[in-house]
């Protein structure tokens, strides 16, 4: 019938919400129960209601209270409890000594509210074991506080008797649903021997009656009506009385029902105080200096009329505070006195805000300094504000370093930096050598030296070799003009595409080996037209440094004109510079510039070569500069990060430490730089990646394609031979009607017989005896030739004299070689005959009849000379042949 811990749970969560108490801190001791009571708090405010967040910010479990020291320790423990909510579970003894300590240590008075619940609550005044030391007056007066039965006697016995209609309620429902139930079944087995199981077999059974028990309103026992049980046993509707301290004694304000919620009137507040408490302590609302610097810290003006800022941004300070004070409420308006900070900084503040539930004022260093020690070693700027306590927290882009780290604490590193160098971007030109810039110079030599001179030199021998082709040079170069320089030339006019007069090969392999140059040629002109687009443009001109230890920073006076560089003074770079690089340090001083809006506008306009500062900052001006105009170059030097800084010895370091480290895990702070970090303009290895010059490893297919054409040619090379030597034989036995012809013109022409007998005067104009015996042979059948020609040529004549038709269409007369020619009645072509080895007879028989005599030496000058068919590329000398007599010819004829 008493209300359970999830009843007083959910009642002390409603007071919580009632006055918006977010914060809250829980005292317990070891009191039975305690630990479910917190699981109970945590599983509660595991939920939003009405958009608000409830957190529990400290735990504390005081144990031992019979220890002698006991007071130091409980205050030791009190005084972890930051929160000005204090929830408190324990009896009432431990709750007068709880109470008693926490007045102590400064844990009471009018910002402190302590809600106690029905152990603590029952027994605070009435209690009469307590000593007269602990009187109630001594106890935080508007303290709130649970409470189920009072000192009524009459509430007791109305719960009793309740306890008792339930009882035996149930008890006639399980008997009435179980007649063969043994009377002595319902006797507990009980003794008070060890060996016995202290356990009643029918308990859980009656246990479950017990919780389907509804009772109605008893107005003759004035007893209430009983609604049912959860399955927990607790009743449906419960009611708890909400009471005040005041004055020393609980006084009923309202109450708390699980089905109505909260019902409360006026209140006692702590220290006659006519508000409650904010539940937000002082040394929660944070004071958080900082100093510009995008994209960590940026400004922006508040709104004119109403002072405030826009979401996503938080007000600062700019101006000193007692200037601001001057202007009273509507200094927020004045743009001179505040500004509107955002950036990854404010909206990492605002997490760790959500996430411990603090309050903080944002102003900006009076000095506008980093902070850094002088000769003296006194520091100024942000450093020294957070060393004289003026500030709680340091939240901007400030860089770890041993020097700081001596003085001040640090978190754990929320970004990673360093140091690097940012120069301006000039406009160039067109490179002369752009055209060449998409291969380098390894590449352009085995394109143009070994391929096209291999491919061509390949070309030439394949033809050479091939019987179609130029034959070893059986085939005469006036029939076939082909050498090895046109076979560059045709390499040089496919690579180009050049239209242009070639002349083609006529071997297989030869022009298999064309083709695949042709194939090599489309990849080469493909890439590199594809490549030259990125670098037929104005090339960036900038100065391309390796980092710190580069020479132009190191000795600067060598150059002319001399490199001149800049940093920002009082801050870790300069701190770096001035303890590593002290020659650089001592000549850039008077090139430095006060804040890193000049440092980077002096590097575009031309003061100075370069601006050395935080590498992240730079990074971030680079790749959002408006023309994109800026570069980051060299390697980053002397890395660490930034964090956030404390006093010494501050209690938030720890609490910070956590937080940032779970935000690493979760991704939060990755999603952060991303937003924040990430611009337009390329960084310039990115850019750079697109336009490298392509290597011969890059053309590697392309080669091995050329090398296996020049292997497939040679294979190839092999195959005509032996078409030549074996197959063309019998497929000329076979192809009667030229079938092989539709297939391949050059195929069909080689089988015909005509071929064969061109290919056989070919080889006898051209053949060359080695003996005498050899060239009696061939002269006496080139001999017999001619006399067959002449007699043909005689009986022509003849026909002809007759008006009678020739055969034209003859072998002998159109196909045969054109070596030897006959032509009537053409004139001589110069005023001197050739001479020839056949002249003219005189008639012996008057009837116009002539006769020649082939003498070759006893030619008849008076008669017309025999000319030769001079238009014939075959034109040659005849052989010089022995004088034949008796031979008549009609008309003179020329051979």
């Amino acid at each position: 019938m008493a209300p359970s811990i999830y009843h007083q749970c959910a009642a002390l969560l409603n007071i919580l919400r009632r006055f918006k108490w977010n914060l809250f801190s829980i005292v317990t001791t070891s009191l039975p129960g305690h630990e479910e009571f917190v699981a109970t708090m945590r599983k509660l405010t595991e939920f939003k209601y009405d958009g608000e967040v409830y957190k529990i910010q400290e735990t504390v479990v005081i144990t031992n209270f019979n220890k002698k020291n006991l007071d130091q320790q409980m205050r030791q423990q009190l005084r972890e409890t930051d929160t000005r909510i204090i929830l408190l579970y324990a009896n009432s003894v431990e709750t007068k000594n709880i109470l008693r300590e926490a007045k102590v240590v400064g844990l009471s008075g009018r910002e402190y509210m302590w809600l106690v619940t029905c152990n603590s609550a029952a027994s605070i005044v009435e209690d009469e074991e307590a000593p007269p030391e602990f009187p109630a007056a001594e106890f935080p007066d508007g303290m709130m506080g649970l409470t189920y039965i009072t000192d009524d006697a009459d509430t007791f016995k109305r719960e009793v008797q309740n306890g008792v209609r339930i009882w035996t309620k149930a008890m006639e429902q399980m008997v009435a649903d179980n007649p063969d139930l043994e009377e002595d079944s319902l006797v507990p087995n009980l003794s008070c021997e060890h060996n016995q199981v202290v356990r009643w077999d029918k308990g859980h059974k009656f246990y479950q009656y017990m919780r389907n028990v509804t009772l109605e309103e008893d107005y003759y026992l004035e007893v209430p009506a009983v609604e049912g049980f959860k399955e927990d046993g607790s009743l449906k509707n419960m009611e708890l009385e909400i009471v005040n301290l005041n004055g020393g004694k609980w006084k009923k304000i309202g109450k708390w029902t699980s089905e109505h919620g909260l019902t409360i009137t006026a209140i006692n507040w702590p220290g006659n105080s006519t508000t409650p408490p904010t539940g937000i302590p002082e040394k929660y609302e944070l004071k958080v200096v900082t100093l510009k610097e995008p994209p960590y810290i940026m400004y922006d003006e508040p709104d004119p009329e109403t002072g405030e800022c826009n979401p996503g941004a938080e007000l600062c300070r700019i101006a000193p505070l007692n200037v601001t004070q001057q202007y009273g409420p509507n200094a927020t308006r004045n743009a001179t006195l505040y500004k509107c900070c955002s950036g990854f900084c404010i909206d990492l503040l605002r997490m760790l805000s959500s996430k411990i539930g603090i309050k903080f004022e944002i102003f900006e260093v009076e000095d506008k300094l980093w902070g850094a020690p002088n000769e003296n070693g006194e520091w100024n700027g942000m450093v020294r504000t957070v060393m004289d306590h003026k500030a709680d927290m340091v939240m901007t882009s400030l860089n770890i370093n041993p020097e700081r780290s001596s003085v001040i604490d640090f978190s754990v590193p929320f970004l990673e930096t360093g140091i690097t160098i940012v120069v301006a971007v000039r406009d160039g030109v067109i490179s002369p050598t752009a055209f060449l810039e998409p291969y380098d110079y390894p590449a352009w030599c085995t394109i143009l030296v070994f391929s096209v001179h291999a491919s061509g030199a390949a070309i030439f021998i394949f033809e050479w070799l091939s019987p179609a082709g130029l034959a070893q040079g059986k085939q005469p170069i006036t029939e076939h003009k082909f050498s090895l320089f046109r076979a560059f030339w045709l390499i040089w006019a496919m690579l180009f595409g050049a239209a242009v007069n070639v002349d083609n090969p006529r071997g297989v392999s030869s022009r298999f080996m064309a083709n695949i140059w042709a194939l090599f040629a489309v990849v080469f002109l493909a890439s590199y037209t594809a490549n030259l687009a990125a670098f037929m443009i104005a090339k960036e001109d900038f100065f391309d440094l390796k980092g710190i230890e580069d020479v132009r920073l190191q000795r600067p006076e060598f150059n002319n004109p001399e490199f001149r560089y800049a940093t920002i003074p009082n801050g870790s770079t300069a701190i770096s510079l001035k303890k590593n690089y002290p020659k650089m340090y001592s000549y850039m001083v008077k090139y430095n510039k006060p804040n890193i809006d000049m440092g980077v506008e002096a590097v575009k306009n031309g003061e100075i070569h370069a601006f050395i500062y935080d590498a992240s900052v730079l990074e971030y001006r680079a790749t959002h500069d408006k023309n994109c105009k800026l570069r980051t170059v060299g390697n980053w030097y002397a890395m660490t990060g930034y964090g956030v800084g404390f006093p010494k010895g501050s209690k938030w370091k720890a609490k910070i430490d956590k937080l940032i480290l779970e935000f690493q895990y979760n991704g939060e702070l990755e999603r952060l730089a991303q937003y924040w970090l990430s611009g337009a303009c390329k960084r310039a290895s990115e850019a750079s990646v697109s336009s490298h010059p392509l290597k011969i490893l890059n053309f590697t297919s392309a080669y091995i394609l050329l090398a296996s054409g020049i292997l497939l040619g040679g294979i190839l090379l092999i195959l005509e031979h032996g078409y030549f030597k074996f197959i063309r034989p019998k497929l000329r036995k076979w192809d009667k009607c030229g079938c092989c012809g539709l297939i391949s013109l050059s195929m069909g022409q080689s089988l015909t017989f005509e071929q064969s007998v061109m290919e056989t005067l070919d080889l006898s104009k051209h053949f060359k005896c080695k003996n005498p015996i050899c060239e009696t042979h061939r002269w006496k059948v080139q001999h017999e030739l001619d006399l067959a020609l002449l007699r043909v040529e005689r009986l022509q004549n003849k026909l002809r004299q007759h008006d009678l038709s020739t055969d034209n269409l003859a072998v002998w007369k159109n196909d045969r070689p054109k070596a030897i020619t006959f032509k009537e009645n053409e004139e001589p072509k110069s005023k001197q005959p050739e001479k020839s080895y056949y002249s003219k007879i005189p008639e012996k028989n008057g009837k116009g009849a002539s006769k020649y005599d082939i003498t070759g030496h006893n030619a008849v000058k008076e008669s017309k000379p025999l000319l030769y068919d001079k238009s014939h590329p075959h034109r040659k000398k005849l052989p010089y042949c022995q004088p034949v007599s008796g031979l008549p010819m009609e008309k003179e004829t020329v051979l």
